[in-house]
């Protein structure tokens, strides 16, 4: 056994299978429709994906919750005992409390359990984006570096993880308030589809509209193919709300510019679709910094 835990939560949208292939946990975040409370599973345990975006286009608003400071404690400590020491790679701060929840009981566990270790990242990111985080976390310990070493890289790096997305309405979007725009970009929200991506304080950042679903579709893959870097060493994630055939449609449009690279695709779980909507299609990879995107837009 490692000598120390990767941990994500529920906004990290690591299946099953690849948790298990590279031996990542996660601690669990919740989301309620106002009359039942539910765990955010990235199994979908208790809803499955095509009921809860049904839910949505039907008018239901599910709100989330942070990581509670009791599902940190447990879980920390269920590795604490067992000797390991643990990097928690936490949803962007500007998106969810929880990483500074984070700070919170790492600080308090550490004093009860002296020489163990806890580090704690602001990964500025959600989705398959801090998923990729934590897999290349993994692939690092994998090769036998250190916790200090691989947290070090990812505070270094982590503006080097980038996302692109559209929606098929931006009333999610505006209702949620998890995306910076002016009035101005959510003035239509019927007849164009959003353009976002990540900026380097981890906010969602609308930055045009364009016209017709096709058109975003191929924009964002555009997008994607002018920012990236080394695609052929890098897995690309595309991140769907129920709609996998666009989500095809992107990685067709990928294939062509990039050639045969590696792409994923995933249901969009249900913290960050509780925000975005049934619709959404995001590409996640590793390519320029963050903050040159919001300069050259």
């Amino acid at each position: 056994m490692a000598d120390f835990v990767i941990l994500a939560d529920s906004t990290a949208d690591l299946s099953k299978e690849l948790r298990e292939q590279y031996d990542i946990d996660y601690v669990l975040m919740g989301f309620s429709d106002g009359s039942r409370e539910y765990k955010a599973s990235l199994d979908w345990e208790e809803i499955a994906p095509a009921d809860f975006y049904a839910a949505m286009k039907n008018g239901t608003r599910f709100t989330t919750v942070q990581v509670p400071m009791t599902e940190f404690d447990a879980k920390f400590r269920s590795y604490l005992e067992k000797g390991m020491d643990i990097l928690y790679i936490g949803c962007s701060s500007a998106l969810s409390g929880s990483v500074a929840s984070s700070y919170v009981m790492r600080d308090k566990l550490m004093t009860e359990y002296p020489g163990r270790s806890i580090y704690c990242v602001d990964s500025l990111h959600s989705g398959m984006g801090q998923g990729t985080m934590a897999i290349k976390a993994a692939k690092m310990r994998d090769e036998g570096m250190s916790i200090g070493e691989i947290y070090a890289w990812l505070d270094l790096n982590r503006h080097k993880f980038n996302l692109c997305a559209t929606t098929a309405e931006l009333a999610y979007l505006k209702r949620s308030g998890r995306i910076k725009a002016s009035s101005a970009f959510f003035g239509d929200i019927f007849a164009v589809k959003p353009i976002i991506i990540s900026d380097a304080e981890g906010q969602n950042v609308g930055i045009r509209k364009v016209k017709g679903r096709k058109s975003s579709l191929k924009e964002i893959a555009d997008y994607t193919v002018a920012h990236i870097e080394n695609p052929a060493e890098q897995t690309i994630c595309i991140g769907h709300a129920e709609c996998e055939a666009d989500a095809v449609t992107v990685k067709e449009y990928l294939k062509e510019a990039l050639g045969d690279v590696k792409i994923e695709l995933n249901v969009i779980g249900p913290i960050v679709g509780a925000s975005v909507g049934p619709g959404t299609v995001i590409v996640y990879y590793y390519g320029a910094l963050k903050s040159s995107h919001i300069q050259n837009n």
